[in-house]
């Protein structure tokens, strides 16, 4: 007789069933909860502050995981936002692991998303809408997604303070090997410069990984400025370690100001390879190679952000300086330089010649300035002092500490230069370039340079030593005339206001000092610059000869922009040269008085006095015409008479005097210049 269940065990039995069923069916079929959309929204607006609307319909179907369905999602920006949605999108399909989810932890397997949009902004205040808790803090992380697809997306980056909004379209692909990758295309403006990139990387959800570092390739553009990179970097939104290979190039590295905010200089075209990292506090750029215009540059670079401002420090090498690459660095426009070197027709010897003997009397009385710039003031005429002003903006931007050593340098005018070897420091807008060294001429400058940027105007102080400069090799368009030898020590010690260089050497205060020991010069170039015909024929007949130097000195001071000789003495056992006027850096004219006087006698000599007169870009020199023309008269009038007497006005029996040289260097020794007594040169007798 088979076994008959209790009435009640049978009712339990069908009412277990029937819940079984029930819970099967449930579980199984997608359940429909648009009823809890408001409700939903409610919550979400009490939590964050932000409306949530739920335009279609809403799904939930319960498996190993919970699973999701919206669609029609629109989820609100802040207030302060440029726009009243963060999020949009067609459907968004998500998975939640359930365990979790009763120790108030949301872990969100799976997302996928349909046409999302998605709106970043950050407000120059430092609030980011991404930061979703009211208190803008971010630090309590209840989610944690997985595996992240986007189809169709678009997400908006926007920043007031930058004046910038970049549209990237993004698409989830998969790779041969299964994996997720994510393909982006970005198009928009930076601080209103256009960009157009093109990225591809790791899958979505490696951007918030903090354990794993994001793989990604990038090309793209941004103004002039072209970015080539490939690397990793840890947690990409506020990165914690980077290790990139990074190629750019550009018109001018002045760009970056307006693309990252570092005050970097105007510059000729560049591009540059290298290896950057970010060790969490500090951007490296280092084993680089660049080029900037025709010069080359190579070292280690490091970024450091720090209040109150950024640090910029490392190590640059250049083994080819061409300075016409950074006269912006010193107030010339871009190319200035290099447009007056190499532009115009080519000099005959002549005027080479007689160029240099021009630029060998100004230099007797000044120090030397610097080759003309393209740089053309309002009133129209050329000007050779650097015009372009500073801009104090940028100093602000950033602090420095670089030390840079030029090997070969060029371009400053027909100057020999060797070594260039400097630290630049930048501290609130206070630029010290300490110890400044710089090969030239045989020997060497010294000294360093300080520009106050916080002071209106910008206050400028400058402390120069020149060592043993070899006047051969400092002037080598004299070398024609055979010899010209002589070591010369100075000091060059200024300060004034200005927003440019040209504003600062026309406010100065100051002085400058040349002194040149023993040595010996072509007695050639003396007689030419006497205007001594009977010699100058008679050496360019039998031959040049080096004629000994007893002491030079040139004592000059500066004030208010206007320089005037205290002192300007070149004394040799045949000549005596003396220079007297001023030199005005203000409107860049020159009037001066050279005055030769002969120590010999010399049967054809017509010395007299001569003037060089007119802007520093092109000097006139033209000789004491009364007194040229007293001297030509009487010998034209005594000619009549007896050919034979025509000589007789052109004698001189030597009335000048030896200057007292042992007093003057022992001037220069007590200013701090040492004197230099080369060899003593083979001097050849007249035959």
């Amino acid at each position: 007789m088979p076994y008959r269940f209790p009435p009640l065990l049978r009712r339990l039995a069908i009412v277990f069933l029937a819940l079984a069923i029930v819970l099967a069916i449930a579980w199984a079929v997608p359940w429909k909860l648009n009823l809890l959309r408001g409700w939903i929204g409610e919550r979400v607006q009490a939590a964050t502050g932000r409306t949530l609307v739920i335009d279609g319909d809403l799904w939930w179907r319960f498996g190993r995981h919970g699973r999701l369905t919206v669609e029609g999602l629109r989820f609100g920006n802040p207030s302060w936002a440029g726009r009243a949605e963060f999020l949009q999108a067609r459907r968004v399909e998500v998975d939640v692991a359930l365990w979790p989810l009763l120790h108030g932890r949301i872990v969100l397997p799976r997302v996928q998303a349909e046409q999302p949009d998605l709106w970043l902004e950050r407000a120059p205040d430092g609030r980011r809408s991404w930061r979703l808790d009211r208190e803008q803090s971010d630090a309590k992380r209840t989610l944690h997604l997985g595996s992240v697809a986007l189809d169709r997306g678009v997400v908006t980056y926007a920043e007031t303070a930058r004046r910038a909004e970049v549209r990237i379209a993004v698409q989830t692909t998969i790779d041969g090997g299964g994996r997720r990758r994510l393909q982006a295309e970005a198009s928009g403006r930076w601080n209103d410069l256009p960009v157009k990139a093109r990225a591809e990387g790791d899958e979505v959800l490696q951007l918030r990984n903090e354990d794993q570092p994001y793989a990604f390739e990038l090309d793209g553009r941004i103004g002039s400025t072209s970015i080539v990179a490939s690397g990793s970097v840890l947690r990409p939104r506020e990165p914690e370690r980077a290790d990139l290979q990074l190629k750019l190039a550009g018109s001018s590295l002045g760009e970056w100001h307006r693309i990252a905010g570092v005050g970097l200089p105007d510059t000729p075209p560049y591009k540059t390879e290298g290896r950057l990292r970010f060790d969490g506090t500090r951007w490296t750029y280092e084993d680089f190679k660049a080029v900037v215009g025709r010069s080359d540059l190579g070292g280690r670079i490091a970024f450091e952000r720090r209040a109150p401002r950024p640090l910029l420090s490392g190590e640059l090498v250049s083994s080819s300086l061409d300075l016409a690459d950074f006269g912006p660095v010193i107030g010339k426009p871009r190319g200035a330089a290099r447009a007056a070197t190499a532009g115009g027709p080519a000099k005959s010897t002549k005027d080479t010649t007689r160029t240099a003997t021009q630029t060998a009397a100004t230099a007797a009385a000044t120090p030397t300035v610097p080759a003309a710039s393209a740089a053309a003031p309002a009133d129209g005429q050329r000007r050779v002092l650097p015009q372009q002003r500073f801009d104090a903006d940028k100093w602000g931007t950033l602090d420095a500490e670089v030390h840079f050593v030029g090997q070969e340098v060029r371009n400053l005018g027909s100057f020999p230069i060797g070594k260039l070897d400097f630290r630049v420091k930048m501290d609130d807008r206070r630029l010290t370039l300490s110890p400044l060294l710089l090969q030239l001429g045989g020997g060497r400058l010294d000294g360093d340079l300080r520009i106050d940027g916080r002071a209106q105007p910008m206050a400028a102080q400058l402390d120069l030593k020149l060592r043993r400069l070899q006047l051969d090799t400092l002037l080598p368009q004299l070398r024609s005339t055979k010899s010209a030898l002589g070591a010369i020590n100075g000091r060059l010690v200024l300060a004034g206001q200005g927003q440019s260089f040209a504003q600062m050497l026309g406010s100065a205060d100051g002085e400058a000092q040349l002194a040149m020991g023993r040595g010996h010069v072509s007695n050639l170039l003396l007689e030419l610059l006497d205007l001594d015909a009977y010699e100058a024929l008679s050496f360019l007949v039998r031959g040049d000869r080096a004629v000994e130097v007893r002491c030079a000195l040139v004592d000059v001071g500066v004030q208010r922009g206007q320089m005037s000789t205290r002192a300007a003495v070149f004394d040799t056992v045949d000549t005596v040269i003396e220079a007297r006027g001023r030199a005005d850096f203000t409107n860049e004219q020159l009037d001066l008085r050279v005055t030769p006087t002969a120590k010999d006698l010399s049967p054809l000599s017509a010395r007299v006095p001569f003037d060089v007169k007119g802007p520093f870009a092109k000097p006139q020199v033209s000789p004491d015409k009364a007194r040229l023309f007293a001297r030509g008269g009487g010998a034209l009038l005594l000619g009549l008479i007896n050919p034979l007497a025509a000589i007789i006005p052109l004698i001189e029996t030597g009335p000048g005097e030896d200057r007292d040289c042992a007093a003057l260097m022992a001037r220069a020794t007590q200013e701090g210049l040492p004197t230099v007594a080369p060899p003593a040169p083979v001097v050849q007798k007249r035959k």
